[in-house]
């Protein structure tokens, strides 16, 4: 297994930073805190996140302007990678989301996502199958880490929304 780490750059959980050990090897950034576009960026890829439309909440990845993946936000909170190469991976959250998994169409784990504590919601660790792909893999980690993103502030609008409906009922 190979391991990266991830943590968060800024309080608005805007810019994430990929690093080994002290190495710096990526980051994925959120243009802001309210839309659903981002960019990861390494020496050689750059790739864009991008929500289809307004009422289609699923998101295309990008690759020198050619689609290369495609993030499919079901109903009950499941989210699918579907590449262009046919490949799927599913999403697999821990009820707080503190552990994350990409998971192939067998059910074998390809890529974990862990955060360290509640405390320290900003960093956390990446594991990895040694036998990946460079391509594969990067596309794996920034859109799991994307995905990962999204989750959280859907929870978070969800959460400031049910706040005033509650208050009000009682």
């Amino acid at each position: 297994m190979k391991t990266l780490n991830w943590r968060r750059a800024n309080w608005l959980a805007r810019n994430f930073i990929l690093s080994i050990e002290q190495e710096t090897i990526g980051q994925l950034t959120f243009n802001n805190s309210w839309n659903f576009k981002a960019v990861y960026t390494d020496r050689e890829t750059n790739l864009k996140f991008a929500r289809k439309s307004f009422w289609d909440s699923d998101v295309l990845i990008t690759k020198d302007e050619t689609t290369i993946g495609e993030i499919n936000f079901g109903l009950l909170g499941t989210q699918t990678l579907k590449l262009s190469t046919g490949e799927k991976f599913t999403l697999s959250s821990s009820f707080w989301g503190q552990e994350v998994t990409w998971k192939n169409e067998t059910g074998e784990t390809i890529v974990t996502y862990q955060q360290a504590t509640m405390s320290s919601m900003g960093k956390g660790l990446i594991s990895l199958m040694d036998s990946l792909a460079i391509e594969k893999e990067k596309l794996l980690v920034s859109s799991g880490l994307f995905a990962r993103q999204l989750m959280h502030r859907r929870i978070a609008v969800l959460m400031a929304a049910m706040i005033p409906i509650m208050a009000s009922a009682s």
